[in-house]
């Protein structure tokens, strides 16, 4: 029999047969080669998720990475304490869920005022670590820890189970802070320090009352010259800085400044000097006080243009890791 295409010639009758075929074919059965067997060098990877740094979840986390903090409020209770230049709790509760690490215990203010930083740091279960000049500041802060104390214990399960307070607050110069505080042994500073001595002035925003904090000499207050100042509140960060764990946080609330004519930067010019002490000046947060301010005057009008400084800056400073 002869093949041509598909037709047949057969050696019998010698005719042409002209043919269908119906091709049948079969999926060979085949076993997957392992890729161990393909290559022993290749070897399945898995991603290995970085460890988190706080607990925010990522809802929360967006909400604080916004530069502008503007629903910040004190409580009543704050606004009846009349510090001269009190942040409120929430304020301290935001830093402290952002900045401090996930297994980050101890938070210090070496200017401590009448204690928001501490207090907060107490009712979060943290401890707090606070440094104040005033001796009348202190004492207060130092009874906002205890009702912080007594209130926790009102709400514990029975009379037995009784509050251990972790937090305190030292009578003393932040200028002294290294004697108190051991290196390495801060996760966390949250502070605002003295602002030069325009607390001795009227508010130029809204012209409430002058504010008098003290006198006392070591007060960074009641230095006249800026520059002498600024030297003397970095030698404070320089103690902050040898006192915070490598890659710890410290958050730094000023303002910038105007006394009369002349302009000064003032959390510009101070976050220049705590870099070049050593710190990174990992970014910079602007917390909006506007609704503080319910009573703006036009000032300089009509001759000479001001700004109504309603805002504050939060350096956010870090020590190096390594």
């Amino acid at each position: 029999m002869e093949q041509d295409g598909f037709r047949f010639r057969t050696q019998l009758n010698r005719e042409l047969i002209s043919r269908e075929h119906i091709s049948v074919f079969q999926q060979e059965a085949f076993r997957r080669v392992s890729t161990s067997e393909e290559s022993p060098a290749k070897k399945k990877r898995t991603r290995k998720m970085p460890e988190p740094y706080n607990a925010l979840d990522g809802k929360r986390w967006i909400q604080n990475s916004i530069s502008v903090w503007s629903d910040l409020r004190k409580s009543t209770e704050e606004v009846r304490l009349k510090h001269p230049a009190i942040f409120p709790e929430m304020l301290v509760e935001r830093l402290i869920e952002t900045f401090l690490p996930l297994k980050g215990e101890t938070i210090l203010d070496p200017f401590a005022g009448s204690g928001s930083t501490i207090v907060t740091a107490e009712k979060m279960g943290k401890t707090g670590i606070g440094m104040e000049l005033s001796e009348e500041y202190a004492a207060l802060a130092r009874q906002r820890i205890l009702d912080v104390a007594s209130q926790q214990s009102e709400q514990a399960a029975s009379d037995s189970d009784q509050a251990e307070i972790k937090s305190r607050v030292m009578h003393g110069s932040a200028m002294s802070l290294s004697e108190h505080v051991a290196p390495g042994s801060i996760d966390l500073c949250i502070t605002s320090p003295p602002y030069w001595n325009v607390l001795n002035q009227r508010r130029s925003a809204d012209h409430k009352a002058v504010r008098h904090y003290g006198n006392h000499e070591q007060d960074l207050g009641v230095v006249e010259d800026y520059e002498e100042f600024l030297t003397e509140l970095t030698q404070v960060f320089q103690q902050v800085l040898e006192a915070l764990r490598p890659g710890g946080y410290c958050c730094v609330i000023v303002m910038d400044l105007r006394k009369k004519s002349q302009f000064f930067p003032f959390h510009s010019d101070l976050a220049a000097r705590l870099q070049q002490i050593g710190y990174i000046y990992d970014d910079l947060i602007i917390w909006n006080r506007q609704s503080e301010y319910n009573n703006l005057r036009p000032l300089g009008f009509p001759s000479v243009f001001r700004v109504n400084k309603v805002h504050e800056f939060i350096l956010l400073m870090q020590k190096p890791k390594q």
